[in-house]
């Protein structure tokens, strides 16, 4: 089976996840989607001068801002804040890097040259 079909069908049968623990307690993280990227990036978006993921993530010092981001790529939203928040740094940073591992870069580069595209379709006036 080739890598692509590979992908599709894992998709399709919700087999591309992960399984992280906080606190004691289990949660899965599906591949985000475009929402929940830019929810967690907004809630990382004061963290500090970083230039890649990798950096972003080793700059979290607060447990608070790290489970908002978390809490988004669960869930879609910051309800999980604060039940997060009784998980470690380490356990919550960790889950983190998780959920920035499922974004498939491949895919990533394609939507960016795709919305790069798009803008630039939509802001020439003809």
């Amino acid at each position: 089976m080739s890598e692509a079909s590979k992908i599709v069908s894992s998709s399709i049968l919700n087999k591309d996840f992960e399984t992280v623990t906080i606190n004691g307690k289990a949660y899965v993280i599906f591949p985000p989607t475009i929402k929940k990227i830019a929810g967690a990036s907004y809630c990382l978006s004061d963290v500090g001068e970083a230039k890649t993921i990798g950096e972003i993530v080793l700059a979290i010092k607060d447990v608070n801002v790290a489970s908002k981001a978390l809490s988004w790529f669960i869930n879609g939203d910051e309800s999980l804040t604060e039940e997060l928040s009784d998980g470690t740094l380490d356990e919550v940073v960790g889950a983190l890097n998780v959920g920035f591992s499922l974004i498939s870069a491949e895919n990533f580069c394609r939507l960016s040259v795709l919305a790069k595209s798009v803008a630039l379709l939509t802001a020439k006036q003809k």
